[in-house]
């Protein structure tokens, strides 16, 4: 005998009531309804709760997939389906759910924050940037939106875009250091200084315990050249970080660019002896004790494995100041193996911009001819000396010294190269062209000077074949370059093939470590050449934004606004 609930379950499998004439149930009571959509939705869903319950994620999904297709007006099992095809990384169903239920729930400005997250997944930036903004849009007060569109605007490199995302999230919440803090970061990214400071100096005012913006108000203010507001700010932060290195190292920067030697000493010595330091913290160290006359102990420095040109050339230096003989050290320059570029660019170039043009430029031009004038000669010195002069874009003083290189030691790739820069910024195009194809008859696998040639010949606008297959080479040994990619988008502008002129150069904005002027420019100008110009006019007001003082871009701004506003 079938009873209570029992026998509801059972009739459908034939249970018989030995209720009234022996008729079957469904003949008295007639046939039992089928469960409506939503019912068995729910079904499938419970199942898939238990599903998810056991670890069984897979057959989770599938009871999702079919109480969502059973109740599609239910956003709550949409965004628990979307939710499970990102955790198994499914992210073709995830899109599929994700767009069906945007297009049924437009005005939700939470589903357009989820679509953009799988655009953004699938590197579809414009369209991640396009749903977070429409989500922003319906909520204006809804800061996850700014988030996830700030967030991508970042790793698209449009920091311009990013800057104005803070910048209305501070408005927003105002009282918020962390959001001054980020716009600051933003705003020092493309140098814009002052707007940098006023952000970070706000974030410490709402707190004062937000040490990291002393350390970037520091570093500012170095770059600036204010160096005594640069030594207060990085002491304060390094009473709070004292084993920060390049804290210590940005210290010792701006005591040096006062001549305060010992203070600068004293700042970067911990960084030495606590055993990690970097070669060129050795160097850098070396270099000051020689600035404070410490020759006793820069002759006691060990030369860096990594630096045996600037390690050995300043040891001499120490000798000379004591009145030992050193002249050996430096006839030894030339026969060690060492690369005078790689060290220039590592050493000598960051304590020039570290310590300051002013304060290092003159002391190594002056050593460098003074040992000149006591007969040395040395490849090593010359090309160093001439590296100092183009440092401080004092080209017409570097020829000279590169010629009688050339003249003296033969035919050299570092001094052709240096010397194809030289020419450049004199702005003599034969003889950057010569020295950048000298150069490459020694070593014609250089891609940096592959692209450098290549990219010259697109600003000369000129031997546009020959430049497409120079970058071409370039790119095979170093796809990801931003700069290649840049300068082949750029050789495809001067060719007229707008289309991949755009290509590139979007590539290559998204390559570059930063958000850069010239790629914007050259972006604006690509667009232009299509006649898309709005996209002009974008790209080259954040060419704009990124450095004001960039030539040319105010005056295509001006001369195209009107024609796009009428």
């Amino acid at each position: 005998m079938c009873t209570g609930a029992m026998a509801v379950l059972l009739a459908a499998a034939g249970c018989m009531s030995t209720r009234g004439p022996g008729r079957p149930a469904a003949i008295r009571y007639g046939a039992p309804r089928a469960p409506s959509p939503r019912a068995r939705a729910l079904a499938h869903y419970w199942a898939a709760l238990m599903y998810e319950r056991d670890g069984k994620f897979d057959s989770a999904i599938a009871e999702l997939r079919e109480a969502a297709d059973l109740a599609p007006e239910s956003l709550v099992l949409t965004l628990r389906l979307i939710h499970g095809y990102v955790r198994q990384e499914d992210f073709d169903n995830a899109l599929v759910m994700a767009e069906r239920a945007v297009a049924q729930r437009p005005e939700n400005a939470n589903l357009w924050i989820v679509l953009g997250q799988i655009y953004h997944h699938f590197e579809r930036s414009d369209e991640a940037v396009g749903s977070f903004q429409k989500a922003i849009e319906i909520d204006p007060q809804n800061l996850l939106g700014y988030n996830q569109l700030v967030s991508v605007q970042e790793q698209i490199n449009d920091i311009v875009a990013a800057i104005d995302i803070y910048r209305r999230m501070a408005e927003l919440e105002p009282n918020a250091p962390g959001l001054h803090y980020q716009l600051g970061m933003a705003l020092a990214r493309v140098n814009d200084a002052e707007g940098a400071r006023a952000a970070l100096e706000r974030a410490l005012e709402l707190e004062p315990k937000l040490v990291r913006a002393r350390l970037l108000l520091g570093i500012i203010h170095l770059e600036q050249g204010d160096n005594e507001a640069a030594r207060e700010h990085l002491e304060t932060y390094l009473d709070a970080q004292p084993n920060d290195a390049r804290a210590r190292e940005n210290l010792a920067g701006a005591c040096a660019r006062m001549s305060l030697y010992p203070q600068a000493i004293r700042a970067l010595r911990p960084v030495v002896l606590s055993g990690n330091a970097d070669p060129r913290q050795a160097v850098e160290l070396t270099y000051l004790l020689l600035r404070a006359t410490g020759y006793q102990r820069a002759s006691q420095k060990d030369v860096p494995d990594d630096a045996p040109l600037m390690g050995t050339l300043l040891r001499a230096l120490a000798w000379r100041g004591l009145d030992k003989p050193y002249r050996a050290l430096l006839e030894s320059l030339d026969g060690l193996d060492g690369d005078v570029e790689d060290e220039c660019a590592r050493f000598l170039n960051e304590i020039l911009f570290l310590f300051g043009d002013d304060e290092a430029g003159p002391y190594f031009i002056d050593t460098f001819n003074a040992l000149r004038q006591e007969g040395l000669e040395s490849r090593t010195v010359d090309l160093m000396l001439a590296r100092t002069f183009m440092a401080l874009e004092r080209y017409a003083d570097a020829e000279p010294v590169l010629l009688e290189a050339l003249e003296r030691y033969g035919a050299d790739p570092d001094a052709h190269y240096y010397l194809a820069i030289v020419y450049e910024g004199l702005e003599r195009a034969p003889e950057t062209e010569h020295h950048l194809k000298a150069y490459l008859g020694i070593r014609p696998n250089d891609p940096d000077v592959l692209n450098f040639l290549g990219y010259f010949y697109a600003e000369q606008n000129m031997k546009l074949d020959e430049a497409e297959l120079l970058l071409k080479r370039a790119l095979d040994m170093d796809p990801e370059s931003g700069f290649y990619l840049d300068s082949l988008g750029w050789i495809y502008y001067r060719m007229g093939d707008a289309e991949r002129a755009i290509e590139f150069i979007r590539k290559a904005v998204l390559a570059m470590d930063h958000d850069d002027a010239e790629v914007r420019d050259h972006l604006g100008d690509a667009y232009f050449l299509k006649g898309d110009l709005d996209r002009a006019l974008a790209e080259w007001k954040r060419a704009r934004r990124l450095d004001p003082e960039y030539e040319g871009v105010q005056e295509k701004i001006d001369r195209h606004k009107k024609d796009n506003q009428e």
